[in-house]
């Protein structure tokens, strides 16, 4: 008999992630494929959202503390459209990350 340990490997596409350290805070945005987008804080989901229609715009929010009794305001804007995803996250409205992926 043949060698029985052959494994098929099939390419898994990845999604956008934008992943920030910011002020002792570990943020991440993952989007998929069905045009949802999610906001995650030291690996707590915080918010997630879906579109209906291209093109369009995603915004999730949520406060941290970032340091001792500090708080700051995060949000994301994911916008989506027939070419490309961007991603943007803002910590009290000041842009900390952003990227652009195709769709």
């Amino acid at each position: 008999m043949g060698d029985l340990s052959y494994h098929r490997k099939r390419k898994i596409a990845q999604m956008p992630a934008l992943e920030v350290n910011y002020n002792n805070a570990a943020l991440r945005v993952e989007v998929n494929d069905n045009r949802s987008a999610a906001l995650f804080i030291n690996n707590i989901q915080r918010m997630q959202e879906s579109l209906t229609t291209l093109p369009g715009t995603l915004r999730l929010s949520s406060s941290v503390q970032t340091d001792y009794e500090w708080h700051e305001f995060i949000e994301v804007i994911v916008t989506f459209d027939e070419k490309e995803i961007t991603i943007s996250l803002l910590a009290s409205d000041a842009e900390i990350a952003s990227e652009t992926h195709p769709a």
